[in-house]
């Protein structure tokens, strides 16, 4: 006998479906996708139990006829594109005509549909992808699928669901993204008859307010960015109002919202070092390119995109976000007690949000903070004293500052390692320094060498498993040999995605090591240095990863603590 079989249809649908149709929530991306196609200005999502037991999604778009209704659950069947020269400009989110007849084989599926030009409306009823019933009835404009049952033929699949919560926090999701992405549309979501959200047609900053918060839509600032042909806009979040994760990062291209690793670090790559380690910011971000420039057809689930050019993308991206960034007072305060539900809620009702302005920016953006002058520096402080010999108290005009001594004075080193890297200005030793390194550490020493002599390192082999060290950093005080076996233990805990990242780790390193420490006593003379070589500095608001060096307490924030003001 032979070996090899050809599948039966129905297990080759089965297995089709599994590459689209993954949980609840996949179908209801699925729908809510060929709403959005159909141009519909309202979509309205039921389910029960999650998604597993029944999910209802409803639009008023174009509808469809009864031949277009059962045409739409044959496999590759699609109304999107004609020929194979289509598939290099696809401007629809669906195209591949596999959405229905997907779920379709792994659900009880039923269909009511009515075009404009209809009388009376089509309803469908499938089962595992057979069609059982086909018949006119009476339907508003649009169409409403439902979804029973999902996997109640395929039992394998319906057993790796998650729970109940964890299904329908995954359908939530799913909805706040399309939501998100297309704020001039209402979308209503309802979970086992109770009203999750309902999200009317609003402007962007009003629909980031409902549906992820208020406080996080008055940390939102606008980014709008033409080059070439990219086009960014949208908004980002402070540097201040962070997640330990990207589930807030919403990045969507040509009205697609898509998970990719490549748009996240383009955007977080914006924020230079204004963010904190594993800190990601919140956005919302739409990318428009032609659609011959982006591959969206890399994945059945449509998920992931691959762009033509990604070198421009990537500076389109990073250039809109430093952009919005550039002329934000971008020192932290200390928080203010939270707004009691009430005062939230009126702020909702108002419906305009008391958001701050953006300033105009110039013809051409500076590229460095300290261009922006007056309350984009730092202001002149007066030494007030120190506290736990970790912290500087300083007096201005406006309040008190606290200045972290060890990320004020990382940073100040950053600047002056990355400055002398650029005129090529490095400490010369005297006399060699000869380290004898284990086998490991002097492989790592070559894989690295290239991004540790950019730094001010140059090293010269001196036999087997020992190397002379003849020039370093011009920051560099500790003892070299101490020094590299600590950057090489650290290197090699990191995971690095881009070659970029290594150098950024060094030169990081290479100014924290020899840092003034917390619970270190520092003179006047040595404060009053540090202040002053901080408002020098080009961003002397946080250290190379993303701590805040100084924190302002102002007049207004002093009496609302001293319950002086409400």
């Amino acid at each position: 006998m032979s070996r090899i079989i050809v599948l039966p249809k129905d297990v080759v649908e089965k297995i089709a479906a599994g590459e689209v149709v993954e949980r609840p929530a996949s179908v209801v991306k699925e729908l809510i996708e060929n709403s959005i196609d159909a141009n519909a200005k309202k979509i309205r999502i039921e389910f029960w139990r999650g998604g597993k037991k029944e999910i209802i999604v409803k639009d008023d778009g174009i509808g469809m006829s009864r031949e277009d209704a059962i045409l739409a659950f044959k496999r590759h069947a699609t109304s999107k594109i004609r020929s194979e020269e289509d598939l290099e400009k696809i401007t629809t989110l669906g195209f591949r005509g596999e959405a229905l007849p997907s779920i379709a084989a792994v659900a009880k599926v039923e269909m009511i549909t009515r075009s404009e030009e209809d009388i009376v409306g089509t309803r469908i009823v499938i089962e595992g992808g057979e069609i059982k019933k086909v018949e006119s009835v009476s339907a508003p404009r649009g169409t409403t699928v439902k979804v029973k049952d999902l996997f109640y033929n395929t039992p394998a699949r319906k057993k790796f669901l998650k729970s109940v919560a964890a299904e329908t926090s995954q359908i939530i999701e799913v909805v706040t993204k399309y939501a998100l992405a297309y704020p001039e549309k209402h979308i209503l979501l309802i979970n086992e008859g109770k009203e999750v959200f309902n999200a009317p047609p609003s402007d962007d900053l009003e629909n980031i307010a409902y549906v992820l918060g208020i406080d996080i839509a008055k940390s939102m600032l606008r980014v709008e960015r033409k080059e070439d042909y990219v086009k960014i806009e949208g908004y980002i979040s402070k540097p201040d109002k962070t997640l330990g994760n990207r589930s807030g990062m919403h990045i969507f291209v040509n009205g697609r919202y898509v998970r990719d690793e490549f748009l996240y670090d383009s955007v977080i790559s914006g924020y230079r070092n204004l963010l904190f380690r594993k800190r990601y910011p919140y956005c919302v971000l739409r990318v428009e390119v032609p659609p011959d420039k982006v591959d969206v057809n890399v994945h059945p689930a449509k998920i992931t995109v691959k762009f033509e050019d990604e070198e421009l993308l990537r500076k389109v991206i990073t250039k809109a976000v430093w952009e919005a960034l550039i002329p934000q007072r971008l020192t932290p305060k200390p928080d203010i007690p939270a707004k009691t539900r009430v005062e939230v809620k009126r702020e909702i009702q108002a419906k305009k949000l008391p958001l701050e302005p953006k300033p105009a920016l110039k013809e051409k953006t500076p590229e460095r903070i300290e261009e922006f002058w007056g309350e984009y520096r730092l202001p002149p402080m007066e030494i007030l004293g120190q506290v736990e010999d970790t912290y500087i108290v300083a007096k201005y005009s406006g309040g008190i500052a606290l200045i972290d001594q060890h990320a004020a004075h990382e940073r100040i080193r950053y600047e002056k390692l990355l400055r002398s890297m650029d005129e090529k200005k490095y400490q010369n030793l005297i006399a060699p320094r000869v380290l004898s390194l284990s086998k490991r550490e002097i492989e790592e020493i070559y894989q690295y060498r290239e991004d540790l002599e950019k730094v001010g390192f140059e090293f010269e082999e001196f036999g087997e498993n020992t190397i002379a060290v003849r020039k370093i950093p011009v920051v560099l005080t500790r003892d070299v040999e101490e020094f590299l076996r600590e950057l090489l233990s650290e290197l090699r805990r990191k995971r690095f995605v881009k070659k970029s990242e290594v150098l950024d780790e060094i030169v990081k390193n290479v100014a924290c090591r020899g840092a003034i420490k917390a619970n270190e006593p520092l003179t006047e003379e040595k404060m009053r240095a540090i202040l002053s070589d901080l408002r020098k500095c080009e961003n002397p608001f946080t250290c190379p990863h993303g701590r805040p060096t100084v924190i302002f307490l102002d007049k207004e924030a002093i009496e609302k603590m001293f319950k002086r003001t409400v």
